[in-house]
């Protein structure tokens, strides 16, 4: 039987510089640049399960067939604020529970992610740590974080979302014009749970994945309610861990997520995109990775960071 499975007290580390990791990577644009991260993190331990959104063209993906241990998943249209983000994180995690592989770490990256710590530093960083799991949870509200009409982020849990099209964004405003007057169409979250939200990026290890895909099962519900929640993938996983009351889980929880972004207002949609100017604040910071990246604009300070940082793994 698995160890991690059987015995969650147990931490499941191999050595730390033969760590199996798998790395959940959620594109849709940049191929050159996604076989360019591919390549940076395959270590000869590491396991790729990719999922390419389902409106860009396959065919461009191409290249990433030459590597051995990489998986497509199935694709989904991962419209960005909907919840079609989370169709493909739980069919990752999914095709990760079903290989015959004890993971030490599972890994969950969009494309523009990189790596600003070498693959050996990665491994010694995460199996000499107390921690096994990395997940940005805040709960909500939090007005620091998300100030102003944001009313601290409870609009994730409070307010529908439909799209961001003219009629969608018509329906989610008359819904919740509606639920303003008439309790009965008031968003409750299901089980009676508290908001959380936080980064979509991620570290895990088996027995998160474990915890995260049984409540799942068990909770069909949960993922319908989080249908019409903006931006779900900031809220699914954060939720389940920020209500858990599993000891163990929360004792090997840490809330940083390992990923350094730059969020130019509180107000910004999305984080900084990197450009070479910015390479001094990436190498100087103490995370595993970095967002956002993207080569079309900028590639010179991946080329820094790989001349720079990533030296130890030529």
């Amino acid at each position: 039987m698995n160890k991690c499975i059987s015995n969650p007290n147990q931490k499941c580390l191999n050595r730390y510089d033969h760590m199996i990791k798998a790395y959940l990577i959620m594109a849709h644009k940049n191929p050159r640049q996604l076989v360019r991260l591919v390549s940076r993190l395959n270590d000869g331990s590491s396991h790729f399960f990719i999922h390419i959104d389902i409106k860009a063209e396959l065919r461009s993906f191409d290249e990433l067939n030459q590597f051995d241990k990489l998986t497509f998943l199935e694709r989904f249209h991962a419209r960005w604020g909907r919840y079609g983000i989370v169709r493909p994180l739980l069919s990752g995690l999914q095709q990760i529970k079903m290989q015959e592989i004890l993971f030490d770490r599972i890994i969950v990256l969009s494309g523009q992610d990189y790596p600003i710590k070498s693959n050996k530093t990665i491994n010694k960083i995460l199996s000499e740590s107390p921690k096994s799991v990395y997940v940005d949870f805040t709960p909500l509200p939090n007005f620091e974080r998300w100030p102003g009409g944001d009313r601290g982020g409870l609009y994730r849990i409070d307010k529908y979302y439909f799209g961001d099209k003219w009629h969608e964004r018509l329906s989610s405003r008359a819904l919740n014009l509606i639920a303003g007057y008439c309790k009965t169409f008031t968003r409750k979250t299901p089980l009676n749970m508290t908001g959380f939200a936080g980064s979509a990026w991620m570290i895990l290890d088996m027995y998160a994945l474990n915890y995260i895909l049984n409540f799942h099962e068990k909770n069909l519900d949960y993922l319908k309610f989080h249908r019409n929640t903006f931006v779900a993938d900031e809220v699914f996983i954060h939720m389940i861990i920020g209500n858990s009351r599993d000891t163990i889980l929360h004792s090997r929880t840490s809330q940083n997520n390992q990923h350094f972004m730059i969020w130019e207002t509180p107000e910004s949609a999305h984080p900084k995109l990197f450009n070479a100017d910015d390479f001094e604040k990436i190498s100087t910071s103490p995370h595993l990775f970095a967002r956002k990246f993207d080569d079309t604009i900028d590639s010179l300070i991946l080329d820094k960071i790989d001349g720079n940082i990533l030296i130890d793994d030529y």
